[in-house]
């Protein structure tokens, strides 16, 4: 585990461009559609949850998104990192 943790950080350090960019970028954004969907129905549908419960829940989507989206732009890119 500790192993993959290094090769994450690794890649964050180095980051390299990829061979085609704008198909990444187009996944890239995908995700953050479905992110934006999911959180949405989070918010809106009718649940039986208490409405601090269902913004935990929506939150904590976003978090993990933005978190996923933030890691693949700086892994993927040797513009940006950060050790620059």
């Amino acid at each position: 585990m500790l192993a993959g943790f290094l090769l994450l950080c690794r890649a964050l350090q180095a980051g390299e461009s990829l061979a085609d960019p704008a198909a990444w970028k187009n996944k890239q954004l995908r995700l953050n559609a479905i992110l934006a969907i999911l959180y949405l129905l989070v918010k809106f549908l009718p649940v039986e949850l208490a409405p601090d419960d269902l913004d935990a829940i929506a939150s904590s989507i976003a978090l993990i998104g933005g978190l996923i989206n933030s890691y693949l732009t700086v892994a993927t890119s040797d513009k940006v990192g950060l050790c620059r």
